[in-house]
Parts: C-alpha cells; sequence; structure tokens
C-alpha cells in the first residue's frame, strides 16, 4: 500500500523530471537550431507547444486544491497496480497448483 508521504514524493518527482527534460531537451535543441539554421528558429514551436504542457503541469503542481487531485489520483493508480499485481499473482499460483494436481 503506498502512503501519502509516497504520493507526494512522486507527484513532485514527476513534476521536477519534467521540467529538467523540457529544459534539456529544447536547450538541445536550441544549441542544434542555431547551429545548423540560424535563420530559422523552428525550435521556438516545440518550446512553445511543450511549453503549454509545462505550464498546465506547473499550475496544477502549485496550486494547492489541484496538487491534493494529483496526489490522490496517484495513490489510486498505485492501488489499482497492487490490485492487478496480485491477481495476476493469485492466478499464476491457481496455474501452477492446476499443473502440479494433474501430475
Amino acid at each position: 500500500m503506498i502512503t501519502r508521504e509516497q504520493a507526494e514524493e512522486r507527484v513532485t518527482i514527476g513534476f521536477w523530471i519534467h521540467l529538467a527534460a523540457y529544459l534539456a531537451v529544447n536547450v538541445g535543441l536550441a544549441a542544434l537550431n542555431y547551429s545548423r539554421n540560424p535563420d530559422n528558429l523552428w525550435f521556438l514551436w516545440v518550446v512553445g507547444g511543450w511549453g503549454i504542457g509545462i505550464a498546465a503541469h506547473a499550475a496544477a503542481f502549485f496550486i494547492p486544491e489541484s496538487r491534493e487531485r494529483m496526489i490522490e489520483r496517484t495513490t489510486a493508480r498505485a492501488e489499482r497496480r497492487e490490485q492487478r499485481q496480485s491477481s495476476h499473482h493469485d492466478t499464476t499460483n491457481m496455474t501452477d497448483r492446476m499443473s502440479q494436481a494433474s501430475r
């Protein structure tokens, strides 16, 4: 079972990883664009498009009500994953028991 603190940590890490990836990729694209074709600044389309997603993620992360919903969704998602893994484990054990019974 995932604790609230673990869910909060996942939400926090998720936001900072998203932001770091945005910055790293766009700095690389800007360098590539300036080195190959400085007259056509196409990387700005990527910065703007992905920036909309980053802005939405930042708003959800920094607004307390939205952050709480993100934590609740993370907790629910982890619980569903644990239930699926548990039911898969039960099915695997049932298959093993059936094969042993048929011997």
